[in-house]
């Protein structure tokens, strides 16, 4: 789609390429892999070049080091390169991949139009978004622990505010409970505030959530009905709007004790991943810490059987499309995707 918008746009990709380790049970998916290879470089050929970035998964003394490892491929601007546009696909990404690598290079980005880099880049996350898919894939060899997304650890080992209530509020998904429990274990909050997909493509999807759920929510954690927050399954700027004035509310609900901690979890759809994500980005930015929990699998099993044609959806989520009319950015504004979201200043109206 991107290489016929136009016939003359310069069109990279940087390929990341991870190994979950011989024993991981994505390997199943191994050919699958290679048949998309093979149709990328067929796609390219005479259009563009092909970088290929390895990112290492673990460590020598076999410790997770994923997220780290993503958030530190890119340095600086200057090691993507000087695009007016910048695209990152994580529709077949991992969320310890895809989070860390967002933040990085939308702060990177940020920073350089904050210096004048002219043009303005813009960046954009892209997504083939399928919930009927996501639901029949499972986490196999879930981490002992949680750990917090860098760079988002929220001050959670901060001695000084040990004592603070803690919220946390996290996206619920389909076949995540012990990566919940886990993560819960991780957090040991004081509140929780889960948010549900609702509207959804599947109306009654929040109501299964909340039955194959039910035992942990209400009998393990009490939580209040009133507590729930409900975002849209399709427009995570909503989601974002939504537990950006939830956590607003709680943190001025707290100022008498002394202060609160916040800490998410996107265990749900990238799209709504990428809500959790910018509340924590934009906050960090106005120097408020909120971490993003998060526990890592050893590999990934897909249940067989037809699924829904995934949307494909995209979100602008910095710089300026008042360019030159013939530019990339502008070709990009005009994409004929079936959902095309751009991000605003939400937070200073909140």
């Amino acid at each position: 789609m991107l290489l016929g918008l136009t016939d003359s746009t310069r069109l990279n990709v940087d390929l990341i390429e991870f190994d979950e380790g011989p024993t991981s049970p994505s390997r199943d998916y191994i050919e699958l892999a290679k048949q998309n290879m093979t149709i990328l470089e067929c796609l390219m050929q005479n259009r563009g070049e092909i970088r290929i970035h390895s990112l290492k998964m673990r460590s020598e003394d076999g410790r997770r080091i994923t997220s780290q490892g993503a958030f530190q491929l890119y340095r600086r601007i200057e090691d993507i390169g000087d695009y007016s546009d910048i695209i990152l696909d994580i529709s077949a990404a991992p969320r310890g991949v895809y989070m860390p690598l967002a933040t990085k290079i939308l702060h990177l980005v940020d920073r350089a139009n904050s210096l004048g880099h002219n043009p303005p880049i813009n960046f954009h996350i892209m997504v083939a978004e399928n919930s009927a898919l996501d639901a029949k894939i499972h986490d196999e060899g879930v981490e002992e622990r949680a750990d917090y997304v860098p760079p988002f650890r929220g001050a959670m080992d901060r001695e000084a505010t040990a004592g603070e209530p803690r919220i946390w509020i996290p996206i619920l998904g389909e076949n995540q409970r012990v990566q919940l429990e886990r993560i819960h274990d991780l957090v040991l909050p004081d509140e929780i505030c889960p948010v549900l997909p609702s509207p959804a493509r599947n109306p009654r999807r929040a109501d299964n959530l909340i039955r194959d759920y039910h035992g942990l929510l209400f009998d393990s954690w009490a939580i209040e009905p009133r507590n729930f927050i409900y975002g849209c399954e399709l427009n995570p700027f909503e989601v974002y709007q939504q537990i950006t004035r939830a956590i607003c509310a709680y943190r001025e609900s707290f100022i008498p004790l002394g202060g609160s901690k916040f800490v998410l979890s996107a265990l749900s759809s990238k799209l709504l991943s990428i809500s959790a994500l910018l509340v924590a980005y934009d906050f960090k930015i106005q120097r408020t810490d909120i971490g993003i929990a998060h526990v890592d699998c050893h590999g990934y099993h897909v249940e067989p059987g037809p699924s829904p044609k995934p949307e494909l959806s995209g979100l602008w989520l910095t710089g300026e499309w008042e360019n030159d009319a013939s530019s990339n950015s502008e070709s990009l504004s005009r994409l004929e995707t079936p959902k095309s979201i751009a991000r605003h200043d939400l937070l200073s109206t909140t």
